[in-house]
């Protein structure tokens, strides 16, 4: 839930530490980018989400922005989302209006942001976007799951995965996380893997914590514990 593009300035310092000129950063999860568009070098993004997709491949692709989105075109947009058929838009379409309409850029499950106590979130979450497009023009994007993303040998992964015990995005499948940790320990033999959650296993050392507030609604925020784990076997007690 929420942007991590406030942390990046702490985590960023910790996962690149040791990283090489050749060395490929990954995101298997990657959202709303805002880790990786501050990464240099050799980046590789995916998710299982084929819209978010769509719309990051359609931004460097430079496809025709809808600037203005109503709520009468966003409830239209939602509607063709929900029925799985792209009637009037395309996979990009459908994605630039459910993200930059979803309040917390939730996609459809969140509702519709539009304005609220004289801020324009439609308006705020177009231009941050557009920020980025000079940033992820180089980046290799990818619609897959997580496990079924061909990693290079030697990369340093990035997973910033649906938190066990919030409410999750609309994907197919619920996110099985005991799955998602032994997939960690099985990359991690030939990669540097970190993971973005409030808790993990104990073969997951915490690299880093910061108590903040996450927004779940216009008027209600949450006080959580965000941390950065690193799998590290010697770690078991």
């Amino acid at each position: 839930m929420g942007s991590k593009a406030r942390f990046a300035k702490d985590l960023l310092p910790i996962i690149l530490k040791d990283r090489t000129e050749e060395q490929y950063y990954v995101e298997p999860f990657v959202g709303g980018c805002n880790i990786i568009d501050k990464v240099k070098g050799k980046r590789i993004a995916s998710d299982s989400n084929k819209y978010l997709i769509a719309l990051w491949k359609g931004l460097q692709q430079g496809s025709e922005l809808i600037m203005e989105i109503p709520k009468e075109l966003y409830d239209k947009a939602r509607n063709q989302y929900n029925e799985r058929e792209n009637h009037n838009f395309d996979d990009f379409t459908i994605g630039w209006i459910g993200f930059m309409g979803s309040f917390n850029g939730r996609f459809y499950g969140g509702g519709y942001s539009g304005k609220h106590k004289n801020r324009d979130y439609v308006a705020e979450q177009i231009r941050n976007t557009l920020k980025q497009l000079e940033a992820i023009k180089d980046i290799d994007f990818y619609n897959c799951n997580y496990d079924q993303l061909q990693i290079p040998k030697g990369s340093i992964v990035y997973c910033d995965i649906p938190y066990q015990g919030t409410k999750e995005y609309d994907t197919k499948d619920k996110f099985n996380h005991d799955k998602f940790w032994q997939w960690c320990r099985d990359i991690s033999k030939d990669n540097t893997v970190f993971v973005s959650e409030y808790n993990a296993p104990n073969d997951f050392e915490c690299v880093w914590q910061k108590e903040v507030n996450v927004s779940i609604r216009p008027n209600k925020t949450l006080a959580q514990v965000e941390k950065l784990f690193k799998f590290s076997p010697t770690n078991v007690q």
